[in-house]
């Protein structure tokens, strides 16, 4: 009833419409996939943070900021008064003379005597248990969670965070002078993490 032809511009349209639908399924679960949905999270801050400026350029060390990291399970974000340690005296300003927007805004805060309601930029599940201190006490740098934030102007997740990369971190070989007994870099059973 067809010709050739015709059954041949069939056959490729019906090879390129099945291709095209496959390559957008596959991009799609690739875009859609939770761990990739959320690594290059960057959300705004209320105030204009630069970590590049703060922890890069002047070196400022993660736990002048995140102070309780090593001492407890949650490293804590900064509170006003741990800003104004520093920006009391130091208020960077414009070539016109007024002050930086983000200076303006944290004077705002300390006036008001507001918390800064920074929003949460690495964050785990709550069924999850995570002691930042213990990580910190075990010689876990804060890039390997973190990444390099001392060269990112607004901080983004790096990682996913889910138990993958979590249980790669922990599968690897014990350090140097660990106990014979050890042979993970950390614990692997599931009560590690979640209790």
């Amino acid at each position: 009833m067809f010709t050739r032809a015709f059954d041949r511009r069939v056959r490729i349209a019906a090879g390129v419409l099945g291709f095209s639908l496959l390559v957008g399924a596959s991009f799609g679960t690739y875009a859609l996939w939770p761990a990739n949905l959320e690594t290059g999270y960057a959300p705004e801050q209320p105030i204009e943070f630069s970590h590049k400026i703060m922890a890069g350029d002047f070196k400022i060390d993660c736990l002048y900021c995140h102070s309780f990291a090593e001492k407890g399970a949650h490293a804590t974000l900064p509170t006003v008064e741990s800003c104004m340690g520093c920006h009391d005296v130091i208020q960077p300003k414009n070539p016109d003379g007024s002050l930086r927007p983000g200076i303006a805004k944290l004077l705002e805060y300390w006036k008001k005597k507001e918390p800064i309601p920074w929003v949460k930029v690495n964050d785990l599940a709550d069924f999850v248990y995570f002691d930042h201190s213990r990580h910190l006490a075990g010689g876990v740098k804060c890039q390997e969670c973190h990444g390099p934030v001392e060269t990112m102007d607004r901080v983004r997740r790096q990682f996913s965070l889910k138990m993958k990369f979590c249980l790669d971190c922990h599968s690897q070989p014990p350090p140097v002078g660990a106990p014979p007994h050890q042979t993970t870099r950390a614990p692997i059973n599931c009560n590690t993490c979640h209790r």
